[in-house]
């Protein structure tokens, strides 16, 4: 995988982690609704329908951006490079480095 697209795939993580964030924070609880029937508060029509338009396509969206998120994270953790095998062997690493051998003399 080329840094290029994994920095896109990071960034593409970054505005769906804020996204689901603030769609989360927007939901109106289960309970919501029972609050304005119980205490008496009058709704216009429009107004009772919108509410539960905006709810329902907050929560299609959180649940599709939640599984393109997971997705991805999947797709990242298989194809990030494996930095384990290239810093094996340090110690041959800061024998040959002129940088170590500046440090330490």
């Amino acid at each position: 995988m080329s840094v290029v697209a994994y920095y896109v795939l990071m960034g593409a993580l970054l505005v769906m982690g804020v996204f689901l964030i603030v769609a989360v924070l927007m939901q109106h609880g289960k309970d919501h609704g029972l609050s304005g029937t119980i205490a008496g508060g009058a709704e216009t029509f429009f107004g009772k329908d919108r509410g539960t338009r905006i709810d329902k396509l907050l929560g299609r969206l959180t649940t599709i951006v939640g599984v393109l998120f997971v997705v991805i994270v999947v797709v990242v953790y298989v194809v990030q490079p494996d930095y384990s095998s290239d810093y094996s062997n340090v110690e041959l690493w800061k024998s040959n480095s002129s940088f170590w051998s500046a440090i330490n003399g």
